[in-house]
């Protein structure tokens, strides 16, 4: 698949399983778990998804991509354009999402581009004002009533409609991955950071006095926190931090060891 993208997909599906999307013409997606396949398309002929996430909402999964594309999987196999406000534009990065939430399903965000956010009111979106005009990469609805946006040099920002306030002034190479709320705190992970916001500024996460060392992707549903990196995924319940997969040791590690078991 080209530049996949994985969600979920929960109740009210018979079959809650994972959905393995690419970013080609008509949005291939394979689910997967409980049962694989068929193939679905996001998008019918003559249009592009260009999927750059999944999310999954009140059980219904979205996908948005580049161009301001908005998609709902409302059935197995059967996903509808969700745009209605949004004029088309050209598929480029200066307009189009990267992230979806929702506090309901009459009050939802999207993000991305450079400074591209809207709101959904249940009936149609609505463009909104940013102050700045930077590359946006995440969203988020918070349990504190707050909307969280992510963007360019991992920079925080909070507010909604359109009033929004700086909060972090990043100066990171690289984006946030995912932005969330458990536990009554806002998390931040990214490929080489692990953070949660504690009114003040970013702080490394940490468990008992200890720092928990990992970074990548995450998500929470149920109470659980999962974070997953290249090589290991962690797991938070609020109490306990596991480890589900660990990194595979390498043949130097597994003689080196041999050696000094020697």
């Amino acid at each position: 698949m080209r530049y996949p993208s994985l969600g979920v997909s929960r109740l009210p599906f018979p079959r809650p399983c994972g959905l393995l999307a690419s970013r080609n013409r008509t949005g291939d997606v394979w689910p997967l778990g409980g049962g694989s396949g068929p193939f679905e398309h996001i998008a019918p002929d003559g249009e592009t998804p260009a999927t750059k996430r999944l999310k999954c909402i009140n059980g219904f999964t979205y996908s948005v991509g580049v161009g301001r594309a908005v998609y709902k999987r409302v059935a197995i196999g059967k996903w509808i354009t969700f745009t209605n406000g949004i004029p088309k534009v050209e598929a480029d990065t200066n307009q189009g999402f990267s992230d979806i939430d929702a506090f309901s399903d009459e009050d939802m965000y999207a993000v991305g581009g450079h400074g591209d956010v809207w709101h959904y009111d249940g009936e149609k979106w609505t463009q909104l004002g940013f102050p700045n005009n930077v590359r946006l990469e995440t969203v988020t609805c918070a349990g504190d009533g707050n909307v969280y946006i992510s963007g360019e040099g991992g920079s925080l920002w909070v507010g909604n409609k359109s009033t929004w306030k700086r909060i972090h002034k990043g100066s990171s190479s690289i984006l946030w991955n995912d932005v969330l709320w458990f536990q009554d705190k806002l998390w931040l992970a990214s490929d080489y950071q692990f953070r949660q916001w504690n009114g003040k500024e970013l702080v490394p996460v940490k468990h008992e006095g200890e720092t928990v060392y990992i970074t990548g992707h995450m998500d929470a549903h149920d109470g659980i926190l999962v974070v997953a990196s290249l090589d290991t995924v962690m797991q938070f319940d609020g109490d306990t931090w596991r480890v589900l997969v660990a990194p595979y040791p390498s043949p130097s590690t597994d003689h080196a060891a041999a050696c000094t078991n020697l």
